[in-house]
């Protein structure tokens, strides 16, 4: 887990979706999906933005200067703790989120099918 993101939570419940042990009904799923799409799009938003913060200078000529610089800018890109690297990692969860909640309401949609089929079946009105 990197700062607070555990794929492996997200993981889990998309395999538990694909075996069917979770539905969603489409209502609630279509308004989750929407929430998805606004936070990715927000998130893609931000990591454009760290292409701004990637390289920092400015703080002189000084080797503790330079020391300085590169610290901040590997804060930014290139380590596993890194901004871009965290935004990524946020970016796959909600993209996961995404296929859990498309896979239940199509889990909810066929159990729905199935009950109204196993209905029709007995003879009985709706």
């Amino acid at each position: 887990m990197v700062l607070g993101i555990n794929p492996n939570q997200w993981n889990q419940l998309l395999t538990q979706a694909d075996a069917g042990e979770l539905s969603l009904d489409p209502e609630v799923g279509r308004d989750l999906d929407r929430v998805c799409d606004d936070h990715l799009d927000r998130l893609e938003e931000v990591y454009e933005l760290v292409d701004r913060v990637k390289r920092i200078d400015g703080f002189g000529s000084f080797n503790s200067s330079q020391a300085l610089a590169n610290k901040f800018s590997q804060t930014a890109s290139g380590g596993d703790r890194a901004l871009d690297t965290v935004i990524r990692q946020h970016i796959d969860a909600v993209q996961t989120a995404k296929e859990v909640v498309a896979k239940a309401i199509a889990n909810f949609v066929a159990q729905d099918g199935a009950l109204a089929t196993d209905l029709s079946a007995t003879g009985e009105p709706a």
